[in-house]
């Protein structure tokens, strides 16, 4: 039996889990979604992890809905294994979700394998090099910034804006930016301090002097509100192990529609066919041996390679169902008494806070000398989760966490 892999891309029949094993109508992954809906911040039916977990900005908790939207996919693969294809279409579920998610259209994105492969082709596709250079800040994804360092040491421009005092001067940006600009590259919420950048302002200055806006949202999207029209940004990307409460593997990035033309296509698979025309088997019309084809020229077509991760899409789908649900604004208004309380009792016990309050991502960050030293041990015997280095911590709570949480880890935190 032939299969045509790009009609099943558009939607594809099947049974899922339940049905496969005999247990009636309701699917895990529709019940799980129902328990979902109704669920209440803190959320403590949905997230069930070890200890207290205060480690989002790391890797999210992952929700009983999004277990139970793996669980029905791999029922499929376990049950029929000569299907390679997902019984419904997670990719365009969760594309549509996450298009929702930050204002975009789901044309405008693509799924990649990680956010800094997103930056990565975006890079490419702009041809970045000599003449058409970068303009980065010094707290942007640390590989992001080797990346860039490389490029420049082959001739690309390159100025790194460096923070004062915790925060962006933005006329910084402003003067770095010059017509061998092609590219400014930030990271919306740095995962170094927490800070939030203004990226309406950000992609204002740039746009004025002919650059476009990358930006990393894996530390924003899903946590806080990120509106892609009102920002004004041409590219972002996020993986979805972090707020976007998925898995690894997994990535969406997102390209502003009327930027698209202006890209080169820099890498190419069976996706990007929109048809293909044999001229050489039996029966076949004649032509050239190697064929006539069409070219796709949508986000997807140009960026999307091959085969995706159809499990992590599935699981995608299932934990940005659960996002819009509750609602990124309520998920936000959750969280900033937890960060307010955490910030006010651990600033008077002498942790610097590297994030002004009003430029705070969903991630409070604080620094004290030798604080891995001091309280790593007390930290792990409490099973306590948090994101700590040397010199400083990374405290990020999320939908499971409450008051009682945030001070547990202060009560540890503020000793000397």
């Amino acid at each position: 039996m032939s299969i045509d892999r790009r009609a099943l891309l558009r939607g594809g029949g099947g049974m899922g889990l339940s049905a496969a094993l005999g247990l009636g109508p309701a699917s895990a992954l529709a019940a799980s979604a129902s328990a979902a809906n109704s669920a209440s911040l803190p959320d403590r039916r949905n997230f069930a992890p070890k200890g207290i977990d205060l480690n989002a900005a790391y890797t999210h908790v992952m929700g009983r809905f999004a277990v139970a939207a793996a669980q029905d996919y791999l029922g499929i693969r376990a049950t029929d294994p000569t299907r390679n294809w997902p019984a419904r279409n997670p990719r365009d579920e969760a594309v549509a979700h996450y298009a929702a998610l930050i204002g975009a259209d789901p044309t405008e994105i693509a799924v990649v394998p990680s956010t800094l492969e997103g930056e990565n082709l975006i890079g490419d596709a702009l041809g970045l090099g000599p003449g058409a250079g970068v303009v980065t800040d010094a707290l942007h994804y640390d590989a992001a910034l080797a990346w860039y360092g490389e490029r420049a040491r082959r001739d690309m421009p390159l100025t790194v804006v460096a923070p004062r005092d915790g925060t962006f001067d933005y006329a910084d940006f402003d003067r770095a930016i010059t017509p061998d600009t092609r590219l400014v590259a930030v990271s919306h919420v740095t995962s170094f301090t927490g800070y939030r950048h203004d990226l309406r302002k950000l992609c204002e200055i740039a746009h004025a002097k002919g650059a476009l806006v990358y930006a990393d949202v894996i530390q924003s999207a899903g946590a806080i509100p990120l509106d892609v029209r009102e920002s004004g940004v041409d590219f972002c990307c996020a993986g979805t192990y972090k707020w976007l409460m998925g898995d690894f593997g997994l990535a969406f990035l997102y390209v502003k529609a009327s930027v698209l033309p202006h890209l080169r296509r820099v890498q190419f698979g069976w996706r990007g066919l929109v048809d293909y025309r044999s001229h050489v088997l039996p029966g076949d019309p004649p032509g050239p041996p190697i064929g006539n084809w069409a070219l796709d020229e949508t986000t997807a077509g140009i960026f999307e390679v091959s085969t995706p991760n159809w499990q992590g899409l599935a699981i995608a789908s299932a934990a940005l169902s659960y996002i819009r649900s509750r609602g990124v604004e309520a998920i936000e208004r959750h969280r900033l008494p937890l960060i307010e309380h955490l910030r006010k009792r651990l600033a008077d016990a002498g942790h610097v806070p590297l994030a002004p309050a009003g430029a705070q991502g969903p991630a409070l960050v604080l620094a004290k000398p030798g604080m891995r030293a001091r309280y790593g041990a007390e930290l792990g015997a409490a099973n306590i989760q948090a994101t700590l280095y040397r010199d400083r911590i990374r405290i990020s709570p999320s939908v499971h966490n409450d008051m009682d949480d945030v001070d547990r880890i202060a009560d540890i935190l503020v000793r000397p």
